[in-house]
């Protein structure tokens, strides 16, 4: 696993997982409130204790950090890590 931002605006951590399963997404965790979004589509699932707000605030976090998140995807997972 990779935190690749952490504590964001808002005390998000980003991660994304090194033996994970495509499509490109990645985990935000915030204490024990996690969920799982799509770097593509940002659709978002597997929610976990999120609010509404939460999950706008999320997906705003991870649009603009977009590029950088997939670049740590695609090394992690394009090479065969």
């Amino acid at each position: 696993m990779v935190t690749v931002l952490y504590r964001q605006r808002h005390g998000y951590d980003v991660r994304i997982y090194t033996k994970d399963h495509p499509p490109a997404h990645a985990h935000v965790w915030k204490g024990d409130k996690n969920l799982q979004i799509n770097l593509m589509t940002f659709e978002v699932s597997d929610i976990r204790g999120y609010n509404s707000r939460e999950i706008r605030q999320i997906r705003k976090l991870v649009a603009d950090n977009n590029v950088l998140l997939l670049d740590v995807w695609k090394a992690l997972h394009e090479t065969g890590n």
